[in-house]
């Protein structure tokens, strides 16, 4: 008997109806699936886009408000500059040729300013240091311009002390005319006072907006196809897909902005913070910046070279947008569901019943293409990283308190000497390179900011190969579904500009010619040291010295032999008094000295000593010979009634005039 046997009879519904209940339920299943799985993936494609436009915008923000806090610091510093306040008291040629050979090695060093220029109360140029391509130089007196009519100098000039004018950012503007190429500047100003409070004018920095604008390109590169702009408050474009759309505002094209192409958008983008936007046209990704800082002022500017500025703009007037546009088809365009070689694959795979086996060919497949292509996306940024002298990461705080760092770019971990793998496995190994005094405000301020979810800034040392190395940390906040937060950042060394800032803050406390405490140090130091005398009950001495016949000195043999001299008294000075004495230059040729827990007989020994070792020291002259020097020597002890250092001074003072009335080279107490 055959296992099969023919059956000529069988009626052909049957066959059917048994083919659509076999085959029916199948197509139900698998279509279910199929519209699952593409739903998901709509969503995934969109997720993972919404994250990366995300993190790389607010990277991007961080870097444009470290650039401008560079700029404001350097400012300040330049605008209480010791020497900068000499100059405007007194209008000595010489120490402004020393203000210009300052202004010329910020200008060699930062690498960031067109110009850098100190203007009078009139916005006439006193000094002027031009880039020249990366060649400084300081401008000729007789080419220097004034600056009256331009609307920086009179936004600057009405300013108070230590209040910052910050211009919007717009194209340079010389000689009446746009400068070409175009170049895009922002020009910070601040007033400068002299000793007794008069205005005398601004410092003035043209900083190359160019390098914000190329930090912004370089770190908003990679991924997918997309679009990312840089927006004024108005919409026009400081950067976008095409350059010839950029400086509407400057060039009269009223046209060009974000909210022509893109009116509905620009509607609720404009009115918002930051946020996601998906339109018809695509997906916009967006955030706002706010460069000013406290104490800062801008106005809307004027795009004519002689115009002044149409009114003042507040803090959150003055913002850009940050965007980024990913065109719909760009979303969804690379999904095979959407190809015409997808579509006929799925026809096929219905009409040979291997839908089943095909699902999980296409999730196999859909799999491996998104490892292959999250691969493929950190490849690209980590090169893209590696082109910006920062380091980039992403760090995340969990709701149950744990944190980790879910990326960490090349330069990341080649300035904190890290190993990538290590880090990403162990958050603690990064912050163990921290130096040993800053590690405690590190981990404290990274436990507020976890809970505050305030925008992360921090400055401290860190121990790299060996090398104490400063460096700056900034990151921001994004909250996450479920509690936790993502933190996008960027590490910066910033070792050279903590370290010209200390060589300027010592160039503020000493004087240049002596290297002693200069006249404003030295009564900080002693109104310290009065108070701890007082407190403590100990004895305090005070020392007043003056060179004889120092002006003989200067008209004989001329004013550089007269600064050796003062020079050889100061060495004799250091090398004569302990290492607690304080001592300082108060005059041209006069010095004073405290002396901390000394009695008044100690006191009078220690100025005999002094005066006996200055008196033994010798200045050589070129020609032959030598200069000796003498010094006349006033001494007085602090008293109760004493509630100022300058009560003591004074009779310290009296008793060094009559040193010198009773024949000098004496000392007198």
């Amino acid at each position: 008997m055959p296992l099969i046997r023919p059956d000529n009879s069988t009626p052909i519904p049957a066959l059917l109806k048994r083919f659509v209940l076999i085959y029916l339920p199948i197509v139900m299943v698998l279509s279910i699936v199929l519209l699952s799985s593409i739903r998901f993936d709509e969503q995934r494609r969109l997720e993972r886009t919404v994250e990366r436009e995300s993190s790389r915008i607010e990277i991007a923000r961080g870097l444009v408000a470290r650039d401008l806090s560079v700029v404001d610091t350097h400012l300040r510093v330049i605008a209480n500059l010791p020497l900068l306040r000499w100059y405007q008291d007194s209008g000595n040629p010489a120490q402004r040729e020393e203000l210009a050979k300052l202004f010329l090695v910020l200008a060699r060093e930062a690498r960031l300013y067109d110009q850098v220029r100190y203007l009078d109360a009139s916005g006439q140029e006193v000094i002027s240091i031009n880039y020249n391509d990366g060649k400084p130089a300081i401008v000729p007196r007789e080419q220097l311009q004034n600056k009256s009519g331009r609307y920086y100098f009179n936004d600057t000039i009405k300013l108070k002390q230590g209040e910052v004018f910050v211009s919007p950012l717009d194209l340079n503007i010389e000689q009446g005319s746009l400068e070409i190429p175009y170049k895009p500047m922002i020009r910070f100003g601040t007033p400068v006072f002299d000793s007794a409070g008069r205005k005398k004018g601004v410092i003035v920095l043209n900083y190359f907006g160019n390098e914000l604008l190329q930090h912004f390109r370089v770190i908003m590169q990679g991924g997918d196809p997309h679009s990312s702009m840089l927006l004024n408050h108005d919409g026009y474009w400081l950067s976008g897909a095409k350059r010839e759309d950029e400086w509407g505002f400057m060039l009269g094209k009223s046209e060009r902005t974000f909210g022509h192409d893109f009116p509905e958008e620009w509607r609720a983008i404009s009115a918002s913070e930051r946020g996601t936007l998906q339109t018809a046209k695509g997906l916009f990704v967006y955030t706002t910046v706010y460069p000013l800082l406290p104490g800062q002022h801008s106005s809307t500017g004027s795009t004519l070279a002689h115009a002044p500025s149409q009114q003042e703009m507040t803090a959150h007037e003055y913002s850009w947008k940050i965007v980024s546009f990913v065109p719909h088809a760009v979303l969804t365009g690379a999904a095979f569901y959407n190809q015409p070689s997808g579509r006929t694959l799925l026809g096929a795979v219905y009409l040979l019943l291997a839908l089943a086996a095909w699902t999980v060919a296409s999730v196999t497949l859909n799999r491996e293409q998104a490892r292959a292509e999250l691969a493929r996306s950190k490849a690209c940024y980590d090169e893209l990283t590696q082109r910006i002298p920062v380091g980039a990461y992403l760090f995340r705080f969990h709701a149950d308190g744990s944190m980790n760092f879910e990326y960490v770019s090349p330069v990341f971990c080649q300035m904190l000497d890290l190993d990538a793998d290590a880090v990403l496995r162990d958050a603690s190994i990064a912050f163990a390179a921290a130096h040993p005094d800053d590690l405690k405000s590190l981990i404290r301020s990274n436990q507020e900011v976890a809970v505050s979810l305030k925008p992360f800034r921090w400055e401290g040392r860190f121990i790299i190969r060996g090398e104490t190395r400063w460096v700056h940390i900034a990151s921001d906040p994004s909250p996450q579904p479920g509690g936790g937060s993502l933190w996008s950042g960027v590490v910066s060394d910033i070792t050279e500009r903590k370290q010209l800032e200390d060589e300027l803050k010592r160039q503020a406390r000493i004087d240049l010619l002596t290297g002693l405490n200069n006249r404003r140090h030295f009564f900080e130091l002693a109104e310290q040291e009065l108070a701890r005398a007082k407190r403590y009950g100990a004895p305090l001495q005070v020392l007043m010295l003056d060179v004889d016949h120092f002006k003989l000195v200067n008209d004989t043999y001329g004013h550089h032999i007269g600064d050796l001299v003062l020079q050889k008294l100061s060495e004799v000075c250091v090398q004569t008094l302990r290492g607690i004495d304080i001592l300082g230059r108060i005059g041209g040729e006069e010095f004073a000295i405290l002396l901390p827990e000394t009695r008044g007989e100690q006191a009078l020994e220690v100025a005999e000593r002094l005066r006996l070792s200055i008196a033994g020291a010798a200045v050589p002259l070129e020609q032959g010979g030598s200069v000796h020097l003498t010094v006349s020597i006033g001494v007085a002890s602090v008293v109760a009634m004493d509630a100022r250092i300058d009560d003591v001074l004074k009779r310290a003072d009296m008793a060094l005039y009559a040193a010198k009335n009773a024949g000098r080279n004496r000392v007198c107490g």
